[in-house]
C-alpha cells in the first residue's frame, strides 16, 4: 500500500496536478485565514503549547478518516491525493523552467531572478552562497524525500504535518505580516527537528549513488552535529559526491547534473522501501 501509493504520486505529479488545489500553500492559507476569523482559535494560535496543538489538528482528523474508512482502496485514494498534495512544488517547477530557459537564451540577470525566487539565498559569486545545484537539491529534499520520509514513518499524517509545517514557515518566513509571525522561531526549531534525521538518511543515499569516497568525508562530518543546519548538511554532501567541475557552474549542465542526482537518490529509496515491504510481509 504506501509503496503503491508513492510510486502513483510520483507519476501523478509529474504528468498532472500542477492547479492550486494540489499545493498545500492553498489549504495552509485558508486554514489560517478561518483560524485568525475566530476569536477562540486565535487566542489559541498567539501561545507556544497552543499553536503546536492548532498545527496537529489537520492529522489527527485525518487519522480520523482514517479509521473510519478502512478500506483499502479508500486508503489508498487518500495516500494518493494527500501525497500529491504534500508534494506539490508546481511553481517551484515553473521557476525550474524559467531558469532554464533564461540562461538557453543567454539571459544571466533572469536566470539569476529565477534561482533567487526558488530559494538560493547567495549566489555562488557572494561570500557564503551556494551553487544553484544545491539550491535544487534542497527543494526536492523538503518536497520529495522528507515527505517520503514522514509519510513511510507515521502514514499520510505525518506527511501532513510535516508539510503543513514546512508550508506555513515558507509563508512566514516571506510575509512580515503573517499572523504567526510571532511564532517564526517555534516553526523554526521544529522544522529543523522534522528535516533532522531525513537529511542524514538523503544524504547517506547521495553517498551510495554518487562518489562515495568523497562525499563520505563530507558526510560523516556532520552526521552527529546537531548545530548545523540541515540545508547545509544536504547540499554540501550532494556537492560531494556529484563533483561537478567549476567551469560548468552556472550552466544548464551543473542543473541537469544535481537534478539526476536527486532523480537516482529517489529511485533508490524505492528500493529499499520496496525491499522493506517484501521482507516485512515474509516475516
Amino acid at each position: 500500500m504506501i509503496l503503491i501509493s508513492i510510486i502513483l504520486a510520483l507519476a501523478i505529479e509529474r504528468l498532472a496536478a500542477r492547479g492550486n488545489y494540489w499545493q498545500m500553500s492553498f489549504y495552509t492559507n485558508g486554514y489560517v485565514a478561518h483560524s485568525v476569523d475566530n476569536s477562540m482559535v486565535k487566542g489559541l494560535m498567539g501561545s507556544g503549547v497552543g499553536v503546536l496543538i492548532w498545527l496537529v489538528v489537520p492529522s489527527i482528523l485525518i487519522a480520523i478518516v482514517y479509521h473510519v474508512f478502512d478500506m483499502v482502496l479508500a486508503q489508498l485514494i487518500l495516500n494518493t491525493c494527500l501525497l500529491l498534495i504534500c508534494i506539490g512544488c508546481a511553481h517551484q517547477r515553473g521557476r525550474y523552467k524559467g531558469y532554464l530557459n533564461a540562461l538557453t537564451r543567454g539571459d544571466n540577470e533572469a536566470a539569476t531572478l529565477y534561482a533567487l525566487q526558488m530559494g538560493q539565498k547567495r549566489t555562488e559569486l557572494e561570500q557564503g552562497g551556494e551553487w544553484f545545484g544545491q539550491t535544487l537539491v534542497w527543494i526536492n529534499f523538503r518536497h520529495y524525500c522528507c515527505v517520503l520520509f514522514w509519510f513511510v514513518m507515521l502514514g499520510a499524517p505525518g506527511a501532513v504535518l510535516y508539510a503543513i509545517t514546512r508550508s506555513l514557515f515558507d509563508d512566514i518566513e516571506d510575509n512580515s505580516e503573517h499572523p504567526l509571525k510571532a511564532q517564526y522561531s517555534r516553526f523554526e526549531t521544529m522544522l529543523h527537528w522534522l528535516d533532522w534525521v531525513p537529511a542524514r538518511l538523503t544524504s547517506f543515499g547521495y553517498l551510495i549513488i554518487g562518489n562515495f569516497s568523497k562525499g563520505t568525508s563530507c558526510w560523516l562530518k556532520y552526521v552527529l552535529d546537531f548545530n548545523v543546519s540541515n540545508r547545509h548538511v544536504v547540499t554540501s554532501t550532494a556537492l560531494a559526491a556529484e563533483q561537478i567541475e567549476q567551469q560548468y557552474v552556472g550552466c544548464t549542465y551543473e542543473a541537469s547534473c544535481m537534478m539526476r542526482l536527486v532523480k537516482r537518490n529517489i529511485l533508490f529509496y524505492l528500493v529499499l522501501i520496496a525491499l522493506l515491504t517484501l521482507f516485512g510481509n515474509l516475516a
